[in-house]
């Protein structure tokens, strides 16, 4: 995870009064930073340098002189055109529509891909591969990319399952034993169910990935792997878009790394569902 841009507005909300002054100064201020000290900073703040150190290390640095550099380092590896998308407005014609969540889509892949970590990408990738069952849950939009990586294990002869409604999720989860996997879909990482669900594969020995917004919500804290994507809900593309569009490409990047690591039995099996299914279709 590479931008600290995004860890910081993660956790702003988690942050004591005076270390959420000092986060919105900087995230305010990310042009200046270079030139302020950690004592000009507590100054501005109202707070402490103290409390500017526990920010940073709140944020993953070991101190605000690493946070600093980290912001003037990811702002040099921006490109110079990067733009901010504006939100949607009254009178758009179709075309200005298309361009602009067209647009937005592409930040969202993006983002997601700058703060994914390929060590725990790797790591969940693993106990995927060696798992005798791989459940998915989420509730809401996120029951749809449950249900659609289910579909795709299937496709790998793997034996998977998805469901969205609250009662069979517990009772699926009871039946989790330690060389299973659950998945845990929560765009917000509070989802009642799905830290239910959760907590109950952990009880019972399975380990558990989460795929969460960047940040750390109780789901992130609860599983044994945690996989972020970015903060993608804002203005008036809200309706869970921008969460199912990265939510989903986290799980493709799952199931794509899975392929490439078992290369020739995927394939293999893909051809056998690919055959299948084609047989089933009416011909024209």
């Amino acid at each position: 995870m590479n931008n600290p841009v995004l860890k910081l507005q993660s956790i702003i909300e988690t942050l004591h009064p005076a270390e959420k002054r000092v986060a919105e100064y900087i995230l305010n201020h990310q042009e200046q930073i270079g030139q302020i000290s950690v004592q000009k900073l507590a100054e501005d703040t109202e707070s402490s340098v103290a409390t500017v150190a526990r920010l940073a290390k709140r944020a993953g640095y070991s101190g605000f002189r690493q946070l600093k550099l980290a912001l003037l380092s990811f702002r040099v590896e921006q490109p110079k055109d990067n733009i901010l998308y504006e939100d949607i407005r009254a009178g758009m014609d179709s075309g200005q529509v298309i361009q602009q969540l067209s647009q937005w889509a592409k930040q969202c892949i993006d983002d997601t891909a700058r703060v994914l970590v390929p060590e725990s990408v790797d790591q969940a990738v693993e106990a995927l591969l060696k798992a005798q069952k791989t459940a998915f849950f989420g509730q809401g939009s996120s029951s749809f990319v449950a249900m659609d990586a289910s579909f795709k294990w299937i496709r790998l002869n793997r034996w998977s399952f998805a469901y969205n409604d609250p009662q069979v999720m517990l009772l699926s989860g009871v039946m989790l034993q330690p060389e299973d996997v659950l998945v845990a879909i929560s765009y917000t990482g509070k989802t009642r169910e799905t830290l239910e669900v959760a907590a109950m594969a952990k009880e019972h020995g399975a380990k558990v990935i989460s795929i969460t917004q960047l940040g750390n919500n109780p789901l992130h804290q609860m599983a044994d792997i945690g996989l972020w994507v970015t903060d993608t809900e804002m203005g008036m593309k809200r309706g869970d878009i921008g969460s199912r569009l990265a939510l989903s490409h986290v799980i493709d990047i799952l199931y794509m790394a899975m392929i490439s690591r078992d290369f020739t039995d995927s394939v293999v099996q893909l051809e056998e569902t690919y055959t299948m299914v084609h047989k089933q279709r009416p011909r024209d």
